[in-house]
């Protein structure tokens, strides 16, 4: 039931004129952008669109005024990620195409059948595990949580715009290396180049 009323918003908020209002609106309520570590291209732009968080004096994220319910920003999509490895979430989340596709790369270990045989294809990357390849198009929905890996390996031209809701923070986010998990600080800092900035996740 759950699944089948995320498709409905899916379906709603991806009708082409809602899609552009959204990416209109949330370029009023501006986040910060997710850059190249020397700061020369942009990886992901991201707006507000529902922000339950607070701010500090010095502009540091406090926890969430209102702990029950998410964030929703907009995000923008670039490129694909460039860093080798698969990272999770610091928080449960859940993502709406609105326009463009991606591909994402998923560990096949733990998943169930049915979800191996949605995949569009594997991979097995150099001493690392099968990864399982899902193109996600406008109107795909689906939810990542804390602690499940993924990575963007394909972006659309142009970039893809998403929706994206997460929950109450569960912890920090981070890279899966040989099967344990990396903070984002300490990965980011041995692995370089990266498409993230690293003072911030």
């Amino acid at each position: 039931m759950r699944n089948l009323l995320w498709r409905l918003v899916a379906f709603i908020v991806t009708r082409p004129t809602l899609t552009a209002w959204l990416i209109t609106r949330a370029h009023r309520t501006p986040y910060f952008h997710i850059t190249s570590q020397d700061g020369s291209s942009i990886y992901m732009g991201r707006w507000w669109l529902f922000n339950a968080y607070g701010r500090g004096p010095d502009g540091e994220t406090l926890p969430a005024r209102w702990s029950w319910l998410p964030s929703v920003r907009i995000h923008h999509i670039m490129r694909p990620d460039t860093d080798r490895h698969l990272h999770d979430h610091p928080w449960n989340a859940r993502t709406i195409v609105l326009d463009g596709c991606y591909t994402e790369e998923r560990p096949t270990s733990g998943m169930q059948r049915d979800e191996l045989l949605r995949a569009d294809g594997f991979v097995l990357p150099p001493d690392e595990p099968r990864r399982a390849l899902f193109h996600r198009r406008a109107g795909y929905t689906g939810r990542l949580l804390f602690g499940q890996y993924h990575r963007i390996s394909t972006v659309s031209e142009g970039g893809v715009w998403t929706m994206f809701w997460t929950w109450r923070k569960q912890g920090t986010w981070g890279f899966d290396v040989d099967g344990v998990k990396v903070p984002w600080r300490e990965y980011l800092n041995e692995n370089t180049p990266s498409t993230r900035d690293a003072s911030q996740p």
